[in-house]
């Protein structure tokens, strides 16, 4: 009797500005290959348990978060286990991990989410302070968002399968997507996306 070949981990990247609803998005959508199985690590939701749990100020649990974090995506690579992390992507910290996973055979799937403008970023955040979520401050957030969309063309390439989603509106609306090295885009995706996009082609 022979075994089934199985199918390769994959490495989940969920990213986006603040306030862009990644944590609702994948909670609740129905994308092939992301059960709600998939464990996806908030580097918010483990810094706020924490702080609750463990008493500790809430500077130092998000420091601490970050670090358990890393030290569970580094294990579950070289466990072969497939994995995810959200991240604002307003840092090159995770082209290590990408690289790695890469490297022992990973796919790599990236589910992006955005808004078409930084003010509906900052209100977003607002209205989730509001209901009890984490302050994050107006300037940060527009910094943050700037330096995402200059981090994604890496990411983009890099994937094996990517959705790009614009959250914008009541429903988020699918405007671009990755697969088997193809990019298909609509042409009323945010343009940072659009910019996001030729910026690969004309690598």
């Amino acid at each position: 009797m022979s075994l089934k070949k199985s199918n390769p981990p994959t490495l989940w990247i969920v990213a986006g500005p603040n306030g862009s609803g990644k944590s609702t998005l994948y909670s609740n959508a129905n994308i092939e290959g992301f059960g709600r199985s998939i464990w996806i690590i908030n580097p918010d939701l483990l810094a706020e348990r924490i702080r609750t749990n463990e008493k500790m100020p809430l500077l130092q649990a998000n420091g601490e978060a970050l670090t358990r974090i890393q030290h569970w995506l580094n294990a579950s690579i070289n466990a072969y286990q497939t994995i995810g992390v959200e991240t604002v992507l307003s840092t090159d910290k995770y082209q290590t991990l990408v690289t790695q996973a890469k490297d022992r055979g990973f796919e790599i799937r990236l589910l992006y989410v955005t808004l078409r403008t930084p003010q509906m970023n900052v209100e977003r955040v607002r209205l989730r302070v509001a209901a009890g979520g984490h302050r994050v401050l107006k300037k940060k957030i527009i910094e943050r968002r700037k330096r995402s969309f200059q981090h994604l063309p890496w990411f983009l390439e890099r994937a094996d399968v990517a959705l790009i989603y614009d959250n914008s509106d009541d429903k988020p609306i699918l405007v671009a997507r990755k697969e088997n090295g193809l990019i298909q885009i609509e042409p009323d995706a945010p343009k940072e996306i659009l910019y996001a996009v030729e910026s690969i082609k004309t690598n």
